[in-house]
């Protein structure tokens, strides 16, 4: 009987170093999965996140690339450079001499025509729409422009005048009196 509970507490014995080996080897292996998914996730969000630090070395390529293709724009009918040359056709200003504000507008884009400009005024906010078709034997081309405007004033639409002088077109907006 002793010697059957010699065996016993030599097996405990060695069975407890058993757990012990197992648990450092399964502490062991936790730490290096741990390890290694950590190392994981930071690589992947160092590639989703790289930028580079070199400044971008093909930027003349870039831009010569670009300038080629603007170029070829203008190759397209609908991008004819006489349009690109057109001008803001609208000049405002404010006459102090007589308290009112002037516009004008360059009716040559528009056939020299002013029923071909529409003006509307309300309040401090003046519209203008205009419009202009031009066709010749092989093309034709529609010349639009609209803006408005916001003065600092209110202005006097009954004291509005419009004429055209040569190949302007001439709007007097006095400023509403306060009185």
């Amino acid at each position: 009987m002793e010697e059957y509970n010699e065996n016993k507490e030599h097996n405990c014995k060695k069975h407890n170093s058993d757990h012990w080996i197992k648990f450092a080897l399964l502490l062991l292996t936790l730490f290096l999965a741990c390890y290694l998914a950590v190392y994981y996730v930071l690589d992947q969000m160092r590639h989703a996140y790289y930028i580079p630090s070199a400044p971008i070395e093909n930027i003349d390529r870039i831009m010569r690339e670009q300038d080629r293709l603007f170029n070829e724009m203008s190759a397209f009918p609908m991008h004819n450079s006489t349009m690109f040359a057109i001008k803001n056709p609208v000049e405002t200003y404010k006459d102090e001499t007589t308290d009112s504000y002037k516009m004008i507008i360059n009716l040559k884009p528009f056939d020299n025509n002013p029923n071909n400009v529409k003006i509307k005024i309300n309040g401090n906010r003046v519209d203008i729409n205009a419009a202009a078709e031009k066709t010749n034997k092989h093309s034709e081309k529609v010349y639009t422009f609209n803006q408005s405007f916001v003065l600092p004033e209110m202005i006097d639409e009954d004291r509005v005048t419009k004429e055209k002088i040569k190949h302007k077109y001439v709007i007097t907006m006095p400023v509403e009196e306060n009185d």
